[in-house]
């Protein structure tokens, strides 16, 4: 099937770099225009990657936390905060969510809510029906669980266990500790990943792990120029620039934590986890 193509939207998009300090317009004012730009199944594609942000929001609005300075994803908090009686109109997964927490509410601490929703999010996301889409999030699925196993202390005869079950390769990291995941192709930044773990500033880890995330999507994209693809790849990078744009407008360096750092910090797992969105 031929894919749309988009010239002169692509041709006149600011070229973005990890180094930009400001970003030349907010994510969510960029997605607000591509609404009437762009064929709507494509446009669909686009909001799976905003979906992350109203994941974030809606756990947020859930346990009645202050959302006012969280960024916005395909949703306003406040059609997030009318879904609450009615998320019909919401992705399928997102839906199913949260019908199923406001009748077992009590059943889970907020953090293993939140890692519930990512799975269901990655497991419905990375069916999108685009390549390119589904190879990115499976990067950053494979990327969040091997950070996230290299953090909790795998030398633990039980350890507790923080894995994100959303893939085939998930499943490694839930085998024996033993297993070299330096030799999967799924996991081929492992190296690069171990040698950012070392470093201690939090900042600095976060860029590396961002320099990463840049540079692999640069691969992904090297041969898509006026497709959705190329509209993809720049809204990623657009809200990696935003997040730290308000990284380093904040002077005492309050730690916005992206999922991983999120997960490592406030998690308290289960051993046994038992599977609620399918």
């Amino acid at each position: 099937m031929n894919k749309h193509q988009y010239f002169y939207l692509i041709s006149g998009l600011p070229d973005l770099s990890l180094e930009d300090r400001h970003i030349p317009f907010p994510a969510k004012m960029f997605l607000d225009e591509l609404k009437t730009k762009i064929y709507s199944e494509d446009f669909e594609f686009v909001c799976w990657l905003y979906y992350l942000r109203d994941n974030k929001n809606l756990i947020s609005i859930l346990f009645n936390k202050k959302t006012t300075n969280q960024a916005e994803g395909r949703y306003s908090l406040q059609q997030l905060e009318k879904a609450m009686e009615s998320p019909s109109g919401l992705p399928g997964y997102m839906s199913k969510f949260i019908s199923f927490v406001k009748e077992n509410k009590q059943q889970y601490s907020e953090d293993e809510w939140e890692v519930r929703l990512t799975e269901a999010y990655f497991r419905e996301a990375m069916n999108s029906g685009n390549k390119m889409l589904n190879q990115w999030l499976e990067f950053e699925l494979n990327l969040k669980n091997l950070f996230l196993e290299l953090n909790t202390g795998r030398s633990e005869p039980n350890p507790p266990r923080f894995i994100i079950e959303a893939n085939k390769t998930a499943g490694l990291f839930q085998q024996n500790p033993s297993v070299d995941f330096s030799t999967e192709t799924s996991l081929g930044f492992y190296g690069t990943v171990v040698e950012i773990i070392k470093m201690e500033n939090i900042f600095e880890r976060e860029k590396k792990l961002d320099w990463l995330r840049w540079q692999q999507l640069e691969e992904m994209n090297f041969f898509n120029y006026f497709t959705v693809e190329a509209i993809l790849g720049f809204c990623v990078k657009l809200m990696m620039l935003e997040r730290w744009e308000i990284l380093n407008s904040n002077e005492v360096k309050l730690v916005l934590p992206t999922i991983i750092e999120a997960f490592i910090n406030k998690i308290e797992m289960h051993h046994s986890k038992t599977a609620i969105i399918q």
